[in-house]
């Protein structure tokens, strides 16, 4: 039998005290991990945007202000979102923009299709 202050118990205590501590710990960064947004998902937003600010009237002052990604079949995307920018005449203006997406050859993201704002 063993006494209650051998080397062995007091290890055996350590490591359930210790993995008893981490399991949270490393649950949080599993959870994290997994709501993370990897970089090929903000893809077709980021291609969106890049088409948006060429196409719009001064491109220095544009602003995007948030977007939504739907995937409409396999390699196709389409993505709405609101922008400000500054229009011809001086006014800052809010819109909403619709790209459609497709992915290319070498996993580069096309904007075949944009709809600016009037």
């Amino acid at each position: 039998m063993l006494s209650p202050l051998s080397p062995r118990s007091l290890s055996t205590a350590l490591v359930l005290v210790l993995s008893a501590a981490g399991a949270p710990v490393a649950l949080a960064a599993a959870k994290a991990e997994a709501t993370k947004p990897h970089g090929k998902v903000a893809a077709p937003e980021a291609a969106c945007k890049k088409a948006v600010k060429a196409a719009l009237p001064n491109p220095g002052s544009f602003k995007w202000v948030s977007a939504t990604t739907r995937d409409v079949d396999k390699g196709a995307y389409s993505v709405v979102a609101d922008v400000e920018y500054l229009a011809q005449d001086g006014a800052v203006r809010v819109a909403m923009v619709q790209c459609d997406v497709q992915r290319g050859p070498g996993n580069q993201f096309l904007v075949p299709k944009l709809r600016l704002p009037q």
